[in-house]
């Protein structure tokens, strides 16, 4: 059974309203994109905390702080690099907000984020809310944005059944409690690829999330992320295929083999899309891997696998 790292209980009387934790690793540049908008909507509040969390980078991100915080954001530093999902751990660890917003130092927040998933976290119960989010390039020039799951915002109801067929969350557009957080448990070190589409689950399982149906957040893809480099090599499949094991899990035991079949279905079609895209670009290598793992996905859909806790 993989180890689920413990989250410390923060006393309700040192919490402020909002944690904004943002992990950066050697994309300084992109942090002076994201950092300003953060700033923004919440530096004028005094129940508010913006923390820079640096994974050992070498370019500098206190300058970035210095420059574009206003005072009002300070830096924590890994002693040394530990990785994507342990620093994601670290966040949580010093994050003592009710409410913790993870945001990746090359993602970026749009204007009324905060205020639109405050409200939506009014909701009883709620343990997250998830807004709609668009893809940017390098440059930061639009690429697809997400669907609608739900008309206006709402708790989203089946979304238990949804995360564990596919992610169907952009890292930036999700807001969870820290209680939440301190009942599930930390990001699974096992699952360095899909750790957050395990904790996005976790959390659909353990309470209500509420779906916000505006466009709030910006998700970056580019060839120097981690994802890139797993396209490339096809391992971007095979880890999700480990990952349904662990994220099938949350689901009832009766349902568990469709929706094991189903999210195998539905990572045949995320590789070919994903090898046709590569195809259309060029990189002949990179779609020959995923039409590979593809094939590989669909021999595994009359029997399944198994299922790990």
């Amino acid at each position: 059974m993989a180890t689920i790292p413990t989250i410390a209980t923060v006393g309700s009387t040192d919490r402020p309203r909002w944690s904004v934790l943002i992990p950066v690793h050697d994309c300084a540049d992109h942090l002076a994109r994201a950092l300003p908008q953060v700033v923004a909507q919440l530096g004028d509040r005094e129940d508010a905390e913006i923390v820079v969390v640096d994974d050992a980078s070498r370019d500098h991100p206190e300058e970035v702080v210095a420059e574009l915080g206003r005072g009002r954001v300070r830096i924590e530093r890994n002693p040394r690099n530990l990785g994507a999902v342990a620093t994601f751990n670290r966040c949580l660890e010093i994050a003592r907000g009710e409410l913790v917003h993870l945001l990746h130092g090359d993602d970026e927040t749009l204007p009324g984020f905060y205020a639109f998933m405050e409200q939506a976290l009014a909701a009883p119960g709620a343990v997250a809310a998830v807004c709609r989010a668009q893809d940017i390039d390098e440059a930061g020039t639009p690429l697809y944005t997400t669907r609608s799951y739900r008309e206006g915002t709402q708790v989203w109801t089946d979304a238990l059944d949804a995360f564990a067929v596919s992610n169907r969350v952009r890292a930036p557009g999700i807001v969870v409690r820290r209680r939440a957080y301190e009942e599930v448990g930390g990001y699974r070190t096992d699952l360095p690829h899909a750790a957050d589409w395990e904790m996005w689950t976790r959390l659909a399982a353990h309470g209500p999330v509420v779906f916000v149906d505006e466009v709030l957040a910006r998700y970056r893809k580019h060839d120097g992320s981690h994802t890139s480099t797993l396209v490339r090599s096809g391992a971007n499949v095979r880890e999700r295929v480990t990952a349904i094991g662990a994220v099938s899990a949350h689901v009832d035991p009766a349902r568990r083999p469709s929706t094991v079949r189903r999210a195998l279905a539905h990572s045949v079609y995320f590789a070919g899309r994903s090898s046709f895209g590569l195809a259309r670009s060029g990189d002949w290598t990179a779609a020959r891997r995923q039409a590979r793992e593809a094939a590989r996905c669909a021999a595994l859909i009359p029997t399944g696998i198994e299922v790990s806790p």
